[in-house]
């Protein structure tokens, strides 16, 4: 079987035996999952930044964002000791391991005829109905705990008043004294292809953030599309203390991890009596929102 990963002209030229050998291959399928499925698809990765583990099914979590102590800093004279201050009492929420996991099949016979298409097709598959599943959850559980909203000064039609509406959350969010910074804003997807261009025009004339596909970093934070339209107003966000995502570490033989930071494994059973192969991935994990205050809605921008 020829060496993986294929080179262009060896997968133009691959044969159905060694697709089908490929695929009773369980790093091999995993390792071409992973180029396939990458973190930075998922937008919940991104924004829940904290990583938990999941033991005996479920995992309790601190709550309590009172990070100040109970009595402040004082003046030390020389040579005596600094006065000791309990940390604030935690409360905890727990939460319940979820599975989200979908199979699909690729037959011998459509290997035969169509060779990688139906395989590509089955990885596509898999990793289109993955992120979607997790970015819905992630942005549902942001949704449901974040409550801080702000009204927008005015419609944003100038990258002006986007602007000065942003510089007003982050001094709201410091204003609580709770240790927040706000670093990202995401935006309904529509909403992004308006204001974006506009903000660009206020950069250096050097810069050039319009000249590549990344997302852009101006007045200090990342500006994010929510192309699903999870979230109905922009939202800015502190995404180093807002929350995470929480995996269980389940024995599964069959499974493979496919690596980084997905969380994602997949596994390829092949099923010989019925001449197919079985294509399996899961990801056991659960958003988790912390720290809600670390968050804000802005509303009435013209979204």
């Amino acid at each position: 079987m020829q060496t993986y990963p294929l080179t262009p002209s060896q997968l133009a030229n691959v044969s159905a035996a060694e697709l089908i050998a490929f695929l009773k291959n369980p790093t091999l399928v995993a390792r071409r999952f992973a180029e396939i499925l990458q973190a930075q698809q998922f937008l919940g990765l991104f924004l829940l930044q904290k990583r938990f583990t999941i033991t005996g099914g479920a995992i309790g979590v601190p709550i309590n964002e009172v990070i100040r102590a109970v009595r402040g800093a004082e003046i030390v004279a020389p040579g005596s000791e600094y006065k000791l201050t309990p940390m604030s009492a935690e409360e905890y929420e727990f939460y319940s391991a979820m599975k989200e996991g979908l199979a699909t099949e690729v037959t011998d016979e459509q290997v035969g005829r169509l060779l990688r298409s139906p395989i590509d097709d089955a990885f596509t598959f898999l990793q289109t109905e993955l992120v979607f599943s997790a970015n819905d959850a992630a942005l549902g559980a942001i949704a449901s705990s974040v409550t801080n909203t702000v009204a927008a000064g005015d419609t944003w039609t100038t990258a002006k008043q986007v602007y000065k509406d942003a510089l007003r959350v982050k001094a709201l969010v410091r204003k609580q004294k709770l240790g927040y910074a706000i670093d990202t804003v995401v935006l309904p997807g529509e909403l992004y292809a308006e204001v974006i261009p506009e903000l660009l025009d206020i950069l250096p004339k050097d810069s050039g953030q319009a000249l590549t596909d990344e997302f852009p970093t101006i007045a200090g934070m990342t500006w994010l599309p929510d192309d699903g339209e999870d979230i109905p107003d922009p939202l800015f966000l502190d995404r180093r203390r807002l929350g995470g995502i929480a995996r269980e570490q389940i024995p599964t033989p069959e499974m493979v991890h496919i690596g980084g930071d997905t969380g994602v494994e997949i596994a390829a059973i092949r099923e010989g009596k019925a001449e197919k192969t079985r294509l399996q991935a899961r990801n056991v994990h659960v958003p988790i929102v912390t720290d809600p205050l670390a968050a804000y809605y802005v509303t009435g921008t013209g979204a």
